[in-house]
């Protein structure tokens, strides 16, 4: 038999394991769950796992919520209750969470395309993809897969409450793939890859005219000419860099290139 002293010092340990499993058990008995369910009303279980969301007890609150949803699907509460836990797993905020909730929120726009939420599932869709956006330097597929659909919302639903702070992300994501593809055509001009850093730099152009770091693409772009030996292509890039940033610290780097020749009347087709 224990010495008191030993047992006094068990003793806290064992009421703090008593109450955890209790507590384990009252938040996850399923069992518990489905009886309280059958004596519940829709709304009311919608409520309590509404209020269980919140409070981030996310799988006892699904379980309300899941309830009402397949067993309502086609009931108000019912479509209210599927986008509700599609939001539960947003909020969770884990890389599964994100995955579940990508595809409910896919399969609720799938379901109920004409639901006055829709432009709210859809702004969600966009905003799981962004949470997952990579560095610029990293792969930019969730990067890519929020641009488009930021831009859905933004062409499908332009009175959308959720349009201004859509425009502001899908400017971002933009932002994001422009500077990957800024530092990939800097990667091979770093390389002397000249040609492919001016293929890079001739599809950042195209594809991201609003790129926040124009003035440094335009002035490696510039060089990348001059070192493939098309002193007339560097010479209007660098014109354009000091034409549009005549401030910026690139334009005082730009290098002295040889003056243009002057036209001849041989140059003209006379």
């Amino acid at each position: 038999m224990p010495h008191r002293p030993f047992r006094r010092l068990l003793a806290p340990a064992l009421v703090t394991l008593a109450v955890a499993a209790g507590v384990a058990c009252t938040s996850s008995d399923p069992s518990k769950v489905t009886r309280e369910l059958l004596t519940m009303s829709k709304e009311d279980a919608y409520a309590r796992g509404d209020a269980l969301v919140a409070k981030k007890k996310y799988e006892l609150g699904r379980q309300y919520l899941r309830f009402v949803a397949e067993n309502y699907a086609n009931d108000p509460i019912g479509k209210q209750a599927a986008l509700r836990l599609a939001d539960s797993f947003f909020e969770e905020k884990s890389p599964l969470g994100f995955v579940e909730a990508q595809s409910r929120f896919k399969d609720f726009r799938s379901r109920y395309p004409s639901h006055p939420r829709s432009d709210y599932a859809l702004f969600r869709l966009a905003q799981v993809s962004d949470r997952q956006a990579e560095k610029p330097d990293r792969d930019q597929a969730n990067t890519r897969l929020a641009a488009q659909s930021y831009r859905d919302l933004l062409q499908n639903y332009p009175g959308s409450p959720y349009a201004t702070e859509a425009r502001a992300r899908y400017k971002a994501m933009l932002d994001l793939l422009g500077e990957h593809e800024f530092l990939v055509a800097h990667f091979y001009y770093r390389r002397g890859a000249w040609e492919a850093a001016r293929n890079r730099f001739e599809g950042l152009f195209a594809a991201f005219p609003e790129y926040s770091r124009m003035e440094k693409a335009l002035y490696y772009a510039g060089l990348t000419e001059f070192r493939l030996g098309r002193q007339e292509d560097a010479r209007a890039l660098f014109e354009k860099l000091r034409k549009d940033y005549p401030e910026s610290r690139w334009v005082r780097k730009v290098p002295k290139l040889p003056e243009a020749p002057a036209a001849t009347t041989a140059d003209a087709g006379l």
